[in-house]
Parts: C-alpha cells; structure tokens; sequence
C-alpha cells in the first residue's frame, strides 16, 4: 500500500474501534440494569463476541500502523540520499542524486564492499527508441529439419575403448536327418559352417569456423550454431543408416544403409505374382510380409514410406470399407500391424518394411565438438573453427536380411501381382 492508503486506513481502524467500544459500554449497562439471569447471560455472550471483534481490529490497526512506520523509514532512507517520493526526475537526474548522495559516497569508500546494489525511481517516459524499448528473444530460428527417422528405431550397441569393428559370426547347417533301419546308422552326416565376418566403423565429421568477435560479441548465436552443426551431423547418420552406400569393395568406411542389406521385394518368390485382382497398397505390403514369412521372418513391425505417397494412400480402403493406414491415439499410424514412418529420406515410389530388431546401429564415438585455432590461420585471423566427429556404422547379418523387404518400385510392384482378366 502506499502512504496515503495505510493512513485512510489507520483512520478507519480506529473509528470502528471507537464505535465497537461504545456498543460494548452499552452492553455492561444493559446488563447491569438487567433483573433476569437469562437477559444478563445472553448479554455477557454478545459482549464476548464484540470484544473479539475489538481485539481483531486492534490487530489490524497495528499492522497496518507497522507498514506505515517501516514506509516511512524507507522515504526517510530514500530522502537522505537525494530521491524524493513526489518529485518526478528524469533517468539522468535520478542516476545523477545517487551519486551526490551520502550513502553512495560512503559506499564508494568502502569500495562497495558492504553495499554495491541502490535503488532509484525515475520517470521513464523521456526513453525513446527501439534499441531501449526492445526486449530481446535469445532463440535463433532455423528453417526446419526432417525428424529422426532410421537409427533411432534400431538396436543400440556401443563399441568400447582399443576396438575399432564390429565382428560377427554367420553360421550355416544342413541337416540330413531321415529315417534308418534297425541296426543302421544314418549314412549321409549333418554339416555346418561358421564364418567370421567384420566392418569398420564409419567415421563422419564436419567443422564451423567462428570469428572472435562472434564469440565475444554474441556467444549465444555461436552456441546455437554449435548445436546446429551437432544436429545436422545426427541427420546426416541417421539417412545414411537407410540408404548408405558402404560396401566391401568400394567404400568400406562408409555406412552400410538398410536398404542396400535388404531384400528385394520379388513376386515369385511371394507367389504372388499375377494373382490379386485390383490390389491396393495394403495387398502389396501383405506380399511383402509373405514374402518374409515364407523365410520365416515373422516380426516385421515397421513401414517406411515417402510422405506424398502416404498422402495418397493414406485414404485408401479394403474390402469391407475400411481405412487401411489407422490413426493411433498417439496420432502415429499404423498399417496391417505395422508402424508407418513417414520420412522425406525415402525416394518417392519405393517403401521398406522390416523387424526393426534386425538392423543393428552401432557407436564407436557419440558426437563429439573440439573447438580450437588449430585450422590453418585461425590464429592470425583471430578466429576459431570447432570440429565434430562421430563414428558409426550399420550391420544387418545375412541371415536376418531376408525380414527386410525393399520395394524399388510401388507402382510397378503393384502391377506385377495384379490379376490379368481375359
């Protein structure tokens, strides 16, 4: 409250106490003029009641009297130091009555050991311009990114301190097993094969170079183009987990994507080729399941598609009328039991399904930022460069790539099983 408030109302206190002290001395008199107990309880009662009521604002009055006394200790404290309540100074005159004012000389002498924080009023209303007017929001926009699509839906595996690959072993056996006659043992025996196989990792880096002035003048957007930079590398892993292009020959230190250790989707091998009139996209991913069935692959649980042609689809029916991609509660979809994700990183007209449990993600180094003036004139130019490096790679073992289907083509695999009609 301010001053002329807490004394209106250190005024009202004490009229409603006059005024309830009088009411009381009209009760005592009552009640001694009274013959009749009854009337003297009843009247000692009401009394009772009305001095709580008193005690209650006498109570009140005091609080609102400490207010008072500890507001005026401040404009006393305030007035020594040459800032007045009343008077309306400008910014500048009221920096400049802090400075001439005792307590700020006192505290200048003590080198604002004790006291370095003092508080003044000014009017402000002579501040003009945008700069001082301007309250700024520290977060830089970016135009958006395509979300994380591939690695994260994959197993996790981190390699750890003096190894640099991945080493797997893929088996192979032939079982002869049969029927024999009494007393005759199975001529033909069992084989089996076991064969080491390992890839190295993939190593992937990018580097931003940063003036001084930057860092000195604006570290905040330097920080937001760290994390950008840490971002973008992130993105880059997870599509080449889908469509990288390492290999054993050509580039064996590139990430080996999902689709170039899938399976071809082929008609003839599903047994379907020529054989569902009119199909749509739900018939073509059934095919694709049947195809990993009938290599016993039964845990494909994830679709990847394009999102314009999930756009197309995506309304598209069954037989009985019924949506075939179905929109979850989370507002994920789903088809034929799959989980649909939808990224830019798949090409137009092809899909992938697969157990994502079988491509397997894994980590020599997460990204990691060196920052320094080691990249050629840094130092002369008064500039730095941060650097970031990750290695990764991906692994589907031969004997799981058959519970990853790719279909190169939708349109053309939809019209390899569709029923020719005479």
């Amino acid at each position: 409250m301010e001053k002329k408030e807490l004394e209106l109302a250190l005024k009202t206190h004490g009229e409603n106490i006059e005024q309830k002290q009088a009411e009381l001395k009209k009760l005592f008199e009552e009640k001694q003029a009274a013959t009749e107990k009854v009337a003297k309880d009843a009247l000692e009662a009401k009394a009772k009641e009305l001095q709580t009521v008193i005690e209650a604002a006498k109570a009140e009055r005091k609080a609102a009297q400490d207010q008072l006394d500890a507001l005026e200790t401040k404009l006393a404290k305030m007035e020594k130091s040459g800032i007045g309540e009343s008077k309306s100074v400008t910014l500048n005159e009221a920096v400049k009555s802090l400075i001439e004012s005792e307590d700020f000389k006192a505290a200048k002498k003590d080198g604002f050991r004790t006291k370095s924080v003092f508080e003044i009023k000014a009017d402000t209303s002579d501040i003009t311009g945008t700069v001082n007017m301007t309250a700024q929001n520290y977060s830089i926009g970016f135009a958006p990114d395509r979300a994380l699509a591939f690695y994260p839906m994959l197993n996790q595996g981190f390699i750890g301190q003096n190894r640099n690959r991945v080493l797997w072993v893929e088996g192979a056996y032939t079982s002869n097993v049969g029927y024999v006659g009494e007393g005759t043992g199975q001529g033909t025996a069992d084989t089996g094969t076991a064969v080491e196989k390992s890839r190295a990792m993939a190593k992937i880096s990018a580097k931003l170079p940063l003036t001084a002035e930057l860092l000195e003048d604006a570290d905040y957007i330097a920080s937001a183009f760290r994390m950008k930079m840490q971002e973008k590398a992130l993105l880059f892993a997870d599509g080449e987990f889908y469509t990288g292009d390492g290999s054993d020959g050509v580039n064996p230190n590139h990430i080996y994507g999902i689709v170039g250790q899938s399976t071809a989707f082929n008609p003839t091998t599903a047994g379907v080729l020529a054989a569902i009139a009119t199909p749509n996209i739900g018939d073509l991913i059934d095919s694709c399941i049947l195809q990993a069935e009938l290599s016993e692959q039964k845990g494909l649980d994830t679709l990847w598609i394009n999102p314009s042609d999930f756009f197309k689809m995506r309304y598209t029916k069954d037989a009985n009328g019924q949506y075939l991609f179905v929109k979850g509660i989370n507002g994920n979809y789903t088809i034929n039991s799959l989980n649909v994700v939808r990224s830019s990183k798949v090409t137009a007209d092809t899909l992938t399904i697969a157990d994502s449990n079988k491509p397997q993600a894994w980590w020599k180094r997460n990204p990691e930022i060196k920052f320094s003036q080691m990249n050629g004139t840094d130092f002369v130019d008064d500039a730095y460069t941060a650097v970031l490096f990750l290695r990764a790679q991906c692994i589907v073992e031969a004997q799981d790539q058959t519970a990853i289907i790719h279909v190169a083509s939708i349109a053309t695999s939809l019209n390899d099983i569709t029923k020719v009609t005479a």
